[in-house]
């Protein structure tokens, strides 16, 4: 038996990890919008980026995100940044420029329930 439900894909692609090329792109795309400060943590921006299409792929919870890709909540509070401020889109976008990409995966809360009663 299943620990949770069933993975269901969701029509959102999740683009493949990026080449060289295309990390520097993203790099650039960040240090236009971000001050220094922001490349100055710890945190491996390019693993954790890695790391979060890696969860979205695989539909993992963060506190299952392997320690290669950085400390979960780090790298989740990183994606909400760029969340919040747009860039995770155009860096979504630019990677799927080349339309290649797996669905995100979600879980379901539970499995549907119905109940039926006669008065």
């Amino acid at each position: 038996m299943l620990d949770r439900p069933l993975a269901r894909g969701h029509r959102t692609l999740v683009p493949p990890d990026p080449a060289d090329s295309q990390w520097r792109r993203i790099e650039e795309l960040l240090r236009s919008r971000y001050r220094a400060h922001h490349f100055r943590s710890p945190l491996d921006l390019r693993a954790a980026f890695t790391g979060m299409l890696h969860r979205l792929r695989t539909g993992i919870l963060w506190r299952d995100l392997p320690e290669r890709f950085g400390d979960p909540e780090k790298v989740r509070a990183r994606q909400r940044t760029w969340l919040a401020d747009g860039v995770w889109r155009e860096i979504v976008k630019l990677l799927n420029e080349e339309g290649a990409g797996a669905p995100v995966l979600s879980y379901e809360a539970g499995p549907t329930l119905a109940i039926r009663t006669r008065l």
